[in-house]
């Protein structure tokens, strides 16, 4: 599979409305692979999870959504960094999360 580039309008797409996730079983059904890395430099994204859609305010703010919320991207979970379309550093205060590349 290929990688995607993220161009600037894919970048503000994203931002504005695919901060909320939906992980999925089936790649094939997905929008994005994702990989959660304990490496800071292979992310793209310094995220910080919140606990519900109305807090994702801000880029890098997640919101794992629940199957039956309807307004989020279906992402599948990815077991390398090589597969994925979007790599995420979780990081402990909400004021770090940020889009890096």
């Amino acid at each position: 599979m290929k990688k995607i580039i993220l161009s600037l309008s894919c970048f503000i797409s994203l931002n504005a409305i695919s901060q909320s996730y939906k992980i999925v079983q089936n790649e094939v059904t997905a929008k994005y692979r994702i990989y959660i890395t304990k490496n800071k430099s292979e992310a793209n994204i310094l995220g910080y999870q919140v606990n519900s859609y109305v807090e994702v305010l801000k880029p890098g703010l997640i919101y794992f959504a629940p199957m039956y919320f309807n307004k989020a991207t279906l992402v599948y979970k990815v077991n390398s960094v090589d597969e994925a379309d979007l790599v995420i550093f979780w990081v402990s205060k909400k004021e770090d999360a940020k889009w890096i590349k």
